[in-house]
């Protein structure tokens, strides 16, 4: 298959399993492979292997957002929030 008909069966396909899904892309499939990895507990390696990654900057960045939510700053506040409680 093309890269151009592997993005159309990925976009049909997403927007006939839930209306909201417009605008899925093979890109989200990546995206979002590199997010559940993380919060599988696959180290960066393991991404970049799964990824095919030659370089962390890409995972990196697919996952801040989750790594942000796991660091130190993070956990000070859920623990600050767990002793106001």
């Amino acid at each position: 298959m093309s890269p151009a008909a592997v993005r159309r069966v990925v976009a049909e396909r997403a927007a006939n399993a839930d209306p909201l899904a417009a605008g899925f892309t093979g890109h989200s499939l990546r995206v979002g492979a590199a997010q559940d990895l993380l919060a599988a507990g696959v180290d960066l390696a393991g991404l970049m292997q799964a990824g095919r990654w030659k370089s962390p900057q890409m995972p990196a960045r697919y996952t801040e957002r989750l790594r942000a939510t796991r660091g130190a700053v993070a956990q000070v506040r859920r623990a600050r929030g767990a002793a106001d409680t």
